[in-house]
């Protein structure tokens, strides 16, 4: 049996191992796993990124997984031209004044940059959503589309004694909205991982949608 609250680090330790893009853990109505999803690319096999999965779970969480219940779906692509597309951090500011803080992301694309900035009261969880947010509005600049992206929620968490940060981002579309969950661990700094989250969260739809 799992803790279901943990399902989102769970996912985010999977989605740091070699080969694989994006997962998704689902749990019965009893808390046990059901299903593992994986998407990867081809640079290793399935079997392999099933013993993977199996031995991150295990050692980080002592969870015994069945190989029955993984599934692998490989994507043959040109992966480089994907990681050219995606938009990547230039730069990261916080300015602060008495109560009041601001920040103000900076995002790059080739040579192109693209500037966001919020601003708000400065406590520790007000400060990880005004860097999301401003995130986000940079994001906006580069897709010309003010309501494309919004901010959901900013959480701190902890994965084997490792923190981290798990921004989710609402995704309105023409069919109407869906959730986008992205993580990243604090390795630097917690803004440079609150803005890495976020863009875990949406590059892939801004891939399929402005790549062309």
């Amino acid at each position: 049996m799992i803790d279901v609250h943990n399902i989102e680090e769970y996912q985010l330790l999977l989605n740091q191992l070699p080969g694989v893009h994006n997962s998704r853990i689902i749990a019965d109505d009893n808390g046990n796993l059901a299903e593992i999803h994986i998407l990867s690319d081809i640079s290793r096999s399935p079997k392999q990124i099933v013993r993977d999965v199996q031995s991150a779970l295990l050692v980080s969480s002592n969870l015994q997984v069945d190989h029955k219940i993984i599934s692998v779906a490989q994507i043959e692509g040109n992966y480089s031209n994907t990681q050219e597309f995606r938009l990547c951090i230039d730069s990261i500011q916080m300015y602060s004044r008495h109560t009041k803080v601001e920040a103000r992301v900076l995002l790059k694309r080739d040579e192109q940059i693209f500037e966001g900035t919020s601003a708000g009261g400065n406590s520790p969880q007000v400060r990880m959503r005004l860097v999301a947010e401003a995130t986000l509005k940079a994001v906006r600049q580069f897709s010309k589309k003010e309501y494309l992206f919004v901010l959901s929620d900013v959480l701190p968490i902890n994965l084997n004694n490792r923190k981290g940060i798990t921004v989710s981002v609402i995704h309105f579309t023409e069919k109407g909205e869906e959730y986008l969950i992205g993580s990243s661990f604090i390795n630097n700094d917690e803004s440079e991982a609150v803005v890495k989250a976020t863009l875990d969260a949406i590059n892939r739809r801004l891939i399929i949608n402005y790549s062309e």
